[in-house]
């Protein structure tokens, strides 16, 4: 992995060198030891980034085997083969915020859906297309045929264990019934709530500074999160992602690998 990032020999780089390890994992190679083998590492397998586009970090990652990663199916790059890895992140990577919700709590993916085309034509069968999200009919079941469904994000997001209640000029609703009200995508106001938005702007049209520009104050600079990125040398992702785990202030722009003191985790719940 390092050497397709950063050897000497040019030649051996992933896209001329822009594609990154994140610090956790540059700066302390014992960090991805530990969570390789939290995350199916064994032998035979290969490490594989969900989003070529994007570099090395925990949450684009995954062990697969080696027929599976060199497969020429040709959707490796589409949402589906996204929503496919993701799914399987979530129940078996400990390392994400929201690996409570799903592994944590005894949800697996069954055998037959660990094979990519498997899961492709299960999807296609049952009523797969694009705006529409994985949901589990029962939400303490497991990923599997029986307990499946395609639906829309409010539809899913009455199907959650739990539901936000949200007061706007007095009237209390959930998100979903917001989004319904409002015209605007359930996850477009979860985001607003996650990233700091006031009760009251949440129904403010898309297109704000609460769509494109959400600001962060350290020592009473505000910025946003990419320039704080910019100005700290750090991946953006690096930052959103310390920001999403519950990091505040001067360790959001912290460089090296922060200690567990200040990693404090939060839980949202993003399924694709």
């Amino acid at each position: 992995m390092r050497v397709k990032c950063y050897s000497s020999n040019k030649d051996n780089h992933h896209k001329k060198g822009k594609i990154w390890i994140c610090d956790e994992w540059k700066d302390d190679p014992v960090a991805f030891v530990n969570w390789a083998k939290e995350n199916g590492y064994k032998e035979g397998l290969q490490l594989v980034r969900k989003d070529k586009e994007e570099g090395y970090y925990p949450e684009n990652c995954a062990f697969l085997k080696i027929e599976e990663a060199n497969k020429t199916h040709g959707m490796r790059r589409t949402r589906l083969y996204n929503i496919w890895t993701q799914m399987l992140q979530r129940c078996k990577n400990q390392t994400l915020d929201h690996y409570d919700r799903y592994g944590g709590r005894g949800i697996t993916v069954c055998d037959e859906w660990g094979d990519f085309e498997v899961f492709a034509k299960w999807a296609k069968e049952n009523g797969y297309k694009d705006g529409l999200t994985i949901d589990r009919i029962d939400v303490d079941g497991n990923y599997e045929p029986k307990n499946c469904k395609w639906s829309t994000n409010l539809e899913q997001a009455r199907n959650k264990r739990t539901s936000r209640y949200i007061t706007i000029n007095g009237e209390a609703k959930t998100v979903a019934k917001w989004a319904e009200i409002s015209g605007l995508p359930y996850k477009t106001l979860q985001r607003r709530l996650y990233t700091g938005c006031k009760e009251e702007d949440l129904l403010a049209p898309v297109g704000t500074i609460y769509e494109h520009k959400f600001l962060i104050e350290i020592n009473g600079v505000t910025k946003t999160i990419n320039a704080w990125a910019k100005e700290a040398g750090l991946p953006f992702s690096t930052v959103k992602r310390r920001y999403q785990r519950g990091v505040r202030g001067e360790d959001l722009i912290k460089k090296g690998r922060l200690t567990n003191n200040n990693n404090n985790q939060l839980s949202f719940d993003f399924d694709c």
